[in-house]
């Protein structure tokens, strides 16, 4: 006598997706610029690319910089506590955005990494701005960036295709831009290790 065999169906609901957050409300990249114009010269950066140079130096750095330290240059200690939808607190979530955007591409995404450096009008690219804003997002750890930085230290090697760029700002091809970007993905890496290393 056969008998049948029993199948055992679960069934599984998907659950309703929950709709996304919506975008917060912020400057757009040409406001913004306009309000960093208007806070000179207290601020360390005046346009889109310079901000995102000096984002990506704090970003990869070798030190940790207090997010309210740089934060408050760029937008003022007021900012900080802004009240919604005022023009402090609409700049402040557009750096809090390019800086997360940047933070996430550089961590998950490193191939798809590149460093906004705008058409220059006589062609290739201009790093011009884009180097300013780095340089000043080095200061507030500068004594740790010069294990990479001063040319006696073995470690310069890894920050020499960069300050090429950095020393004479003038307009490059798409491939010295992939180089850069290389550069600053191989002194992310080389700054996690030490900052992982247990202090003793």
């Amino acid at each position: 006598m056969k008998t049948r065999a029993s199948l055992t169906v679960t069934h599984t609901y998907a659950r309703e997706a929950e709709p996304p957050d919506p975008p917060k409300a912020m400057l757009d990249p040409k406001a913004l610029e306009a309000f960093l114009v208007a806070r000179r010269p207290s601020v360390p950066v005046l346009s889109i690319d310079a901000l995102d140079g000096y984002l990506t130096a704090l970003l990869i750095g070798p030190t940790f910089v207090d997010p309210r330290l740089w934060l408050g240059l760029l937008v003022g200690d007021g900012a900080l506590m802004a009240a919604e939808n005022t023009d402090d607190h609409l700049a402040l979530q557009a750096i809090a955005a390019h800086h997360n955007r940047l933070s996430d591409t550089l961590s998950q995404f490193p191939d798809l990494y590149r460093p906004l450096f705008p058409p220059h009008r006589s062609g290739g690219l201009n790093p011009m701005f884009w180097t300013l804003g780095f340089l000043a997002g080095v200061k507030p750890a500068a004594r740790a960036w010069k294990r990479v930085t001063d040319p006696g230290k073995p470690e310069y090697i890894l920050f020499e295709p960069l300050d090429r760029v950095l020393s004479d700002p003038k307009p490059i091809p798409e491939s010295t831009a992939k180089v850069v970007a290389r550069t600053i993905i191989d002194l992310r890496a080389h700054f996690q290790i030490r900052r992982n290393k247990p202090k003793r």
